[in-house]
C-alpha cells in the first residue's frame, strides 16, 4: 500500500510552514500600518489566505489530485515548461535560504552575538538536508512531532492576563495607520507558504478532507497570530508597538522564572523547529521542480546541490536590514504566485476539459 499524507499531517504541515520568524514583528506591523485595533487585520489576512486556499481546492478537485507538473505537461510543450520549472526551482530555493538566514541572524543577535553566522547557517542547512532527503512523508511526520513543541507556547498567553488592559485599546478602528494596502501585502508574508501544498497533492490522501485540513492549518495559524497580536495590543501601548523591533520577544521577556534567565532566548530557540520545516518544504518543492527538468538525476545529490548553492547565495545579504529587504521583495512575488499559479492551473484544466468534451463529440 502506497504511503499517504493524511488530514492530520496536512493540517500540522500547513501550520508549521506558515508559522515563522515573521510572527515576532507582526504586532509592530499591525500597529504601524493599521493603527488602532490593528489586530483586526490578522483576521482579515487570514480570511484572504482562506479564499486563496479555496482556489487550491478547486485545482485539486478538477485534476483529481494529479501532480501540477502533469497538468502543465498536458497543455504546454516541454520547451515552455522547462524554463517555468527552472524559475520555480530558483525562486523557491531563494525564499527558503533567505528565511533560514533571517532566523540565524536574529538568533545570533539575541543569543550568540560573537558566533559566526557562516557556521550557524551551515549547521542549519545540514539539518535541512537531513530532513529533505528523507522525503515528503517523513517531513510530514516531523512536522506533526515538531508542532507539539510550538503549540504549547500559546498557553504562555495566560502569563500576561494580569497586565493586559483593555484601556490600551481604542474605540476607533484603523486610526493613526498609513499605507494599509502595502502593509497588508507585507504582513501577508506571515501567512505565506500554504501554496506549497500544491506540490504535495499527489502524495496526499484522496479523501474530501484534504482541502479542509489545509483550511484547518491556516485557521490554526490565524488564531495563533491573532492571539499574540491581540495580547500585544493590550500589553503595550500603540506608540510602544510602533518602535519595537520584535514585540513578541519583548513580551516574552516579561516572563521570569527563578531557574531560567532570559527565557525569551529559550522560547525563540523553539522556533528552530518550525523554521526547519518551512525551509525544508521550500527546498523540497524546489527539488520537485528540478526533478521535472532532470528526471534521471539522483534526488539526494540534487538536494545537496540546491542547498549548497542556496547557502552561497545567502552569504550576499550581510546585514539583517539587507536580508529583510531582499526577503520582502521575494515575498511580494510569492504572494503573486500564491494567487496566480492556482488561477493559471484552473485555466489549463478548463481548456483540457473542453478539449476532452470536443474529442468525445
Amino acid at each position: 500500500m502506497k504511503e499517504r499524507l493524511y488530514a492530520s499531517h496536512i493540517t500540522l504541515l500547513v501550520f508549521m510552514i506558515q508559522t515563522g520568524v515573521t510572527a515576532l514583528s507582526l504586532a509592530r506591523s499591525a500597529a504601524m500600518y493599521f493603527g488602532t485595533n490593528g489586530w483586526i487585520s490578522i483576521l482579515i489576512l487570514g480570511g484572504v489566505a482562506s479564499v486563496n486556499i479555496m482556489l487550491i481546492g478547486i485545482v485539486n478537485r478538477m485534476c483529481g489530485g494529479e501532480s501540477v507538473f502533469a497538468v502543465m505537461a498536458k497543455s504546454l510543450p516541454r520547451f515552455v515548461t522547462i524554463p517555468i520549472y527552472l524559475v520555480f526551482t530558483v525562486y523557491l530555493a531563494l525564499i527558503g535560504c533567505m528565511v533560514g538566514k533571517q532566523y540565524i541572524h536574529i538568533f545570533q543577535l539575541i543569543a550568540f552575538p560573537t558566533a559566526s553566522t557562516f557556521m550557524l547557517k551551515a549547521c542549519f542547512d545540514l539539518m535541512v538536508i537531513f530532513l529533505v532527503t528523507k522525503g515528503i512523508y517523513n517531513i510530514g511526520k516531523a512536522a506533526t512531532v515538531f508542532s507539539i513543541l510550538i503549540l504549547w507556547m500559546v498557553f504562555l498567553l495566560f502569563a500576561f492576563s494580569n497586565d493586559f488592559e483593555f484601556d490600551r485599546m481604542s474605540p476607533f478602528v484603523f486610526k493613526q495607520g498609513h499605507h494599509m494596502l502595502r502593509g497588508a501585502v507585507d504582513m501577508f508574508a506571515a501567512f505565506a507558504g500554504y501554496e506549497l501544498i500544491l506540490f504535495v497533492m499527489p502524495y496526499a490522501d484522496k479523501s474530501k478532507k484534504w482541502i479542509r485540513s489545509v483550511q484547518t492549518g491556516n485557521l490554526m495559524t490565524t488564531l495563533t497570530y491573532f492571539s499574540f497580536v491581540f495580547i500585544s495590543f493590550g500589553f503595550f501601548s500603540l506608540d510602544q508597538l510602533k518602535i519595537m523591533l520584535y514585540p513578541l520577544l519583548d513580551m516574552l521577556a516579561y516572563i521570569q522564572l527563578p531557574f531560567v534567565e532570559r527565557l525569551e532566548n529559550l522560547l525563540f530557540s523553539f522556533l528552530l523547529f518550525t523554521v526547519v520545516i518551512t525551509v525544508g518544504m521550500y527546498i523540497w518543492s524546489a527539488c520537485e521542480s528540478a526533478q521535472q527538468v532532470f528526471p534521471k538525476a539522483n534526488r539526494n545529490v540534487m538536494v545537496v546541490f540546491i542547498v549548497f548553492v542556496s547557502f552561497l547565495i545567502s552569504i550576499l545579504p550581510d546585514t539583517l536590514f539587507q536580508l529583510e529587504l531582499v526577503l520582502k521583495y521575494l515575498t511580494y512575488g510569492e504572494t503573486a504566485f500564491s494567487f496566480g499559479f492556482p488561477l493559471f492551473l484552473i485555466l489549463l484544466l478548463m481548456i483540457q476539459k473542453r478539449s476532452e468534451v470536443k474529442a468525445r463529440a
